[in-house]
Parts: structure tokens; C-alpha cells; sequence
């Protein structure tokens, strides 16, 4: 990431850090998936938003008192052992040129350092950034750990969550985050042609994601989450992800799939029928979500909500639906349509964003109707990221084809190839 990017970042958080106060970021650790292996890391979203860094068990450290600012990045000593069994370790002055910091200390020195500032300073707020509250989380975060010790340190501090400030500063995107989306959402159309080209009955729902993966790798990008590929029923449960079906020639697949560059992420969903043509009724579920996704879309500009789009979709699906006469009242509408409109996109596929928040030009959301009727069998969705602009909207997936005839075509067309 580009040091001046990183430099603006973190002016733009201590410029919110309230005087007197301290804000600890901590990156993240390698956790243990069995035995001795362990899960690929995953930086810490705010600390890589300021650092720009992905490297395990590092602190950011931002002093503010009267005005001025100090940072302290503390990092792991070389160690010429370790480096054998784990990788290289970066020196000072690599560090400093790739995130721009000058002040940086090792890892060992962090504790006697922040007992030694906080006697000379008169800190009355702490911004730290453990995870937010999740239901299913059984373990004990580096984050939690570092806030227990230094709540039990210094009584006296007033803690406060990193996100205060974050959530608002990561939801507006410079010019250089849009492009980060823009280039992953390249990526995941071509791992989305890549699926529809070999689509076919009999092909195993992991078949479909190897390829979208293949695209991904190849253009040296990640994942900005595990692939859903979901084909016939399994479309109707949001978060299928164990994609080992075998897919049957006259049913849908939805693919709810996103590249990341510089884990900046692309969340993208796209239906299309897996023997390259929908049948009757697969076309006019399709064409009710189509024109959910589009009018949705029109609403997008600044003031608006999420929650007042999602009304503009919600009247376009249960006109649909009522016309095929699968529903009667609007109150039977969540039994086909039971998730919002969208989210907000960045660093994090599901960005955080209070719905009722209205939209800012910067903003990067998706849009994603769907309907999921269980008598039919028929799972839709379709997604798209959008930039909200000072003048209204910039579709950043608009080359990712959604069209019916158009996937129609396509997949005839590349499917006599394979």
C-alpha cells in the first residue's frame, strides 16, 4: 500500500482521538486449526488500515497529548533461528518503508514502554480494538487478552472501542480504495465466466468453485470470503458453503463469490441456469429479482438509507411475486425474500454500517435482492457493488454481465467450446 495512503489514514484517526488519550492496535495471531497446523493469518482490518502491514502480533501504538501525536509500531526482533521455521523477518528500516512510520521498537520493549508513558502522561482514554461482539466466537482474541491486561493496569482509563472512529472513516473510500474494488471485481468476473463456461449437468458444485478459484489465484488475488455455489435447493439457504452437490442440468446455480485486492473486496452474486438456458418459470423468478436489483439501484444518492432501498426492492419483489400468484398479501413477502438489501463493502466483505445511516458520496455498498421460493425449488439472487457519488451512483461490477439472454448466449456459445 502506498506510504502517503497510509500516512492520511492514520492522520485522519488521531485527528478523532479524543485529547489526552491512546489508541493500541493490535494485528492479529496465528490461530491453531489442529495440531500443529494453523489457519492462514488475517490481519486485524483497523491496524492494516493504518499500517498497511500483515504481519502477526504487532501493536500500533498513538499517543495524543496537547496537540501532538506520537506512534510506536512494535514489531518482532530478527531472529536468524526463528526465520528458518517461519519466514523472513523485515528490519527497521524495510518496515519503515513500507508503511511510512519512522518510530518503531521490538515487541519485548512494549510493556516497560507503555508503563513508562502512562506515568508521564495523564492518558484519560484508551481506543482498543477488540473484536466485535460476535455469538459463535469460543476463543480468546490477542485483542481481548492486550485489553484485560491494560484494564487491569490503569483502573482508571477510560476504554473505548477502535470502531468509534473506524466504522465512519473505512465507510468513505479514497479514490485509491475504489480501485482496489474495481480491480477485484474484474477478478470475479472472470472466475464467474469461468464457471458459466463449464457449466453443465453432472459437474459437482466444488468443480465450479475450483474454477472460480483458478482465476483468482492466477490474477495473484484472495478471497474476500469462502464461496457459496449453491445449485437447485440449496440456493435457498443464504450461507450454504459445503458447495458438494452434484448439479442437475435444468436447475439454477447461485454464486455468491468476491475476489480481493489488497483485501479490499469484491461481493458480487450471479444466478445462471446450469445447462445454459432458463425455463419458463426460472426466467420469470429471474427477471423479478432483475428488476429488484435495477430499481434498487436507481434509488442509490446521497441521504437515502439502506433501509429506504431495500422498500424500492421489497415493492418490485412482491409485485412479482403477486403476479405469479405465489403470494397474496405483502406480509407474506418475507417468506421468499428474508434477508436486506445489502451492506456496506471495503476492507471487510460486510464492512460495518448502521443501516439507518444515510448514504455519503464515498460509500461503497451492495445491492442484493433475492427470492428464494422452497415450493418451487428456485434460489435468486443478484448482487452488485455500487459507489455512491456526488451525483448518484457508479456501478463498480457493471461489466459482469446479468442480462438472462445475455448469460443465455454466453454459456451456449462457451459451452460448445468445452
Amino acid at each position: 500500500m502506498k506510504q502517503e495512503f497510509l500516512k492520511q489514514n492514520r492522520e485522519k484517526f488521531q485527528k478523532k482521538m479524543e485529547e489526552g488519550s491512546i489508541a493500541l492496535m493490535h494485528s492479529n495471531t496465528v490461530y491453531t486449526s489442529s495440531a500443529d497446523m494453523h489457519f492462514p493469518f488475517e490481519p486485524d482490518r483497523d491496524f492494516y488500515y493504518l499500517t498497511g502491514l500483515k504481519l502477526p502480533d504487532f501493536l500500533y501504538l498513538a499517543e495524543k497529548s496537547q496537540g501532538e501525536v506520537k506512534e510506536t509500531l512494535f514489531v518482532y526482533r530478527k531472529d536468524e533461528q526463528e526465520e528458518k521455521w517461519t519466514g523472513y523477518r523485515y528490519t527497521k528500516e524495510e518496515l519503515t518503508d513500507m508503511c511510512g512510520m519512522t518510530n518503531i521498537a521490538y515487541l519485548d520493549q512494549f510493556q516497560n514502554y507503555l508503563a513508562s508513558s502512562m506515568a508521564k502522561n495523564s492518558y484519560k482514554t484508551a481506543y482498543l480494538n477488540t473484536p466485535l461482539t460476535t455469538t459463535w466466537k469460543t476463543y480468546i482474541s490477542p485483542q481481548e487478552t492486550l485489553a484485560k491486561q491494560v484494564v487491569e493496569k490503569y483502573p482508571y482509563l477510560q476504554i473505548k472501542h477502535s470502531s468509534e472512529i473506524m466504522v465512519p472513516l473505512r465507510a468513505i473510500k479514497e479514490p485509491y480504495e475504489v480501485e482496489q474494488i474495481r480491480r477485484a471485481a474484474e477478478i470475479t468476473d472472470r472466475g464467474l465466466r469461468h464457471m458459466m463456461r463449464i457449466s453443465r449437468g453432472g459437474i459437482n458444485e466444488k468443480e465450479l468453485e475450483a474454477a472460480f478459484s483458478y482465476e483468482v489465484i492466477q490474477a495473484g488475488a484472495t478471497m474476500s470470503f469462502p464461496p457459496i455455489i449453491a445449485s437447485g435447493k440449496n440456493a435457498l439457504v443464504l450461507h450454504y458453503d459445503s458447495n458438494d452437490n452434484v448439479v442437475e442440468d435444468d436447475s439454477l446455480v447461485l454464486a455468491d463469490v468476491g475476489a480481493a485486492k489488497k483485501y479490499y473486496c469484491a461481493d458480487v452474486t450471479r444466478t445462471f441456469p446450469a445447462g445454459g438456458k432458463f425455463n419458463e418459470i426460472q426466467r420469470k423468478i429471474y427477471e423479478i429479482v432483475l428488476e429488484a436489483n435495477e430499481k434498487a439501484i436507481e434509488c442509490i444518492k446521497e441521504g437515502i438509507t439502506l433501509t429506504e432501498i431495500d422498500q424500492c426492492a421489497q415493492e418490485v419483489l412482491y409485485k412479482g411475486l403477486k403476479e405469479l400468484n405465489i403470494l397474496e398479501t405483502k406480509d407474506e413477502l418475507r417468506q421468499y425474500y428474508y434477508h436486506s438489501i445489502g451492506h456496506s463493502l471495503g476492507l471487510d466483505a460486510h464492512d460495518s454500517l448502521n443501516r439507518t445511516m444515510p448514504l455519503k458520496a464515498g460509500m461503497v455498498i451492495t445491492i442484493e435482492p433475492g427470492l428464494y421460493v422452497e415450493q418451487l425449488g428456485i434460489g435468486v439472487r443478484i448482487e452488485d457493488d455500487v459507489l455512491v457519488t456526488k451525483t448518484g451512483y457508479d456501478v463498480l461490477t457493471k461489466q459482469i454481465m446479468k442480462n438472462a439472454d445475455e448469460i443465455e448466449q454466453f454459456m451456449q456459445k462457451e459451452q460448445k467450446r468445452c
